[in-house]
């Protein structure tokens, strides 16, 4: 964070950015899994009009969230001295509210299973090999999992469930990693 603040980027653009990187960390992940395909240039292009237009804030339905639900984070601008200043995490509420309607909301996956799928923990079985894979980012093989998946009984819905869970818990995950660096908390492990 150092080097960043160094060249002038302001914490809030560094928050900014986190959550970016997250949210790409998450559709990479979902589209990965689910082997969509990628659309033609042209549409790249539109798209990068449509952004420098109206940036990320209407993509991501920022504009319509509520005032005042907004998280103060300390973040240590000068490690050394432990000085610190606050920010304002204006995403946190968006990205609680994402949590609990993946992990808890309705759904055809037990939200047992989506919650442990979020948190990264062991999950036994087929299921557990497959929500793994996703949270390392590792594809190879994946499409045989999901045939395996249905052999076994799971709907298409539950394997999309899966997914999402697994691939949101990865994102949070990292989350709180960008944010500890930011705060200057060097003792978070780093997450692969």
């Amino acid at each position: 964070m150092v080097a960043l603040r160094k060249e002038g980027v302001t914490d809030r653009a560094i928050v900014d950015a986190v959550y970016i990187c997250v949210g790409f960390n998450v559709i990479n992940r979902i589209a990965d899994t689910l082997d969509f395909s990628v659309p033609p240039p042209d549409s790249f292009v539109r798209g990068a009009k449509f952004m420098r237009r109206f940036g990320y804030k209407l993509m991501s339905g920022s504009w319509m969230r509520s005032k005042g639900r907004e998280r103060t984070l300390r973040v240590n601008t000068n490690a050394s001295s432990r000085s610190a200043q606050s920010i304002i995490d204006p995403y946190h509420s968006m990205m609680r509210l994402l949590e609990d309607v993946v992990f808890r909301g309705p759904g055809t996956l037990d939200v047992k299973i989506r919650e442990a799928a979020g948190a990264g923990a062991e999950i036994s079985g087929t299921l557990g090999e497959f929500i793994k894979k996703i949270a390392q980012a590792d594809y190879e093989g994946i499409g045989g999992h999901i045939t395996d998946l249905h052999r076994e009984g799971y709907s298409d819905d539950q394997i999309f469930e899966a997914t999402i869970s697994a691939a949101v818990g990865a994102g949070v995950r990292r989350l709180k990693l960008g944010l500890s660096a930011l705060r200057g908390d060097s003792s978070q492990a780093v997450c692969g």
